[in-house]
This record gives structure tokens, C-alpha cells and sequence, in this order.
């Protein structure tokens, strides 16, 4: 049988000349960061607007296994998400959707493996054109008989890159 590795494993094998070595720390460890952002719904919300959510320096590391929505109550009938950046509009979450007053993981998603999220790989923010930050936004992609009044948390967990 074949035995297969990861990258990480390749990096610490006992094979190698110092064998205790670690993996770089913007791959597996360092201090997480929760930026807790409250959004209440209008009603009017429509396909393809933009929610900006905050502004995050170059070099952060998103963590979308960490990351998540909640609602305060139903949101309405149906309300589906992508969170980027201008780099990668749904690098963060990508097709979240939030159908009642509930968590949903970004990467709890089911169906292909197209709605995982790109950065779900540690991906440090590329500043923004002419800035040295990253504006995180969230773009509607479905949203039908949204309830205003209705308040959002975008729960967006990210590293500071090294």
C-alpha cells in the first residue's frame, strides 16, 4: 500500500537532518484574531450588493474554518453570502447561507467541493490598489424576502502574517 504525507508532515519527518523542526507558524499555529461585526439587514438588500464589513492590514492570514454567521432572528426567505476581498471576492466564504436565526460555519457548507473557500489554504490579504489594507466585503449573492430589522455578526477569524 502506498503511504501518502501532507507538506506540513514533510517538513518534520524523521528523516530530515534536524527532524523537531516545526512547520512555519503562518501554516499551522499563532495567535487568532475575531473581528465581530455587526450588519442589521435594511430588507432591500438584492443580488450582487456589497456589504463593506471592515478594513484589515496586508499580510493577515483569514482563517474561514474558524469563521461564521449568525442571525439575530430569520433573516428572511433566503439570504446566500461570498466574503472576500477586490483579490478574491469569495476567498473567505464562499455561498454561506443563511436561512433561519442560526450559526453557519463558512466551511460547513455542503455540495461541491467549488463552495470551500479558497483561503480555507493560508493565504495572506493582498492590499487593496494603492493602499497597504484590505477591504473585506460581503457580496449578495441570493437574497428574497429579507426581513429588515434582522441583525447579521459576521464572525470573520483571521492570523496577523509573520
Amino acid at each position: 500500500m502506498p503511504t501518502f504525507e501532507t507538506p506540513i508532515y514533510g517538513q518534520q519527518k524523521p528523516d530530515r537532518s534536524n527532524p523537531g523542526v516545526l512547520a512555519p507558524a503562518n501554516i499551522v499555529s499563532g495567535d487568532v484574531e475575531f473581528a465581530i461585526i455587526p450588519y442589521t439587514l435594511v430588507g432591500t438588500e438584492a443580488a450582487s450588493d456589497i456589504i463593506k464589513l471592515c478594513l484589515l492590514p496586508k499580510d493577515v492570514i483569514p482563517l474561514p474554518h474558524l469563521s461564521s454567521l449568525m442571525c439575530s432572528d430569520d433573516p428572511g426567505t433566503a439570504l446566500t453570502l461570498d466574503v472576500g476581498t477586490a483579490a478574491d471576492a469569495d476567498g473567505w466564504g464562499n455561498g454561506v447561507a443563511l436561512t433561519t436565526a442560526a450559526k453557519v460555519e463558512f466551511c460547513s457548507i455542503t455540495g461541491t467541493a467549488a463552495n470551500i473557500p479558497a483561503w480555507l489554504v493560508p493565504t495572506p490579504l493582498a492590499p487593496d490598489t494603492g493602499s497597504g489594507n484590505a477591504v473585506v466585503y460581503a457580496t449578495v449573492m441570493t437574497a428574497t424576502a429579507l426581513t429588515a430589522g434582522v441583525i447579521v455578526y459576521f464572525v470573520l477569524a483571521y492570523k496577523r502574517g509573520k
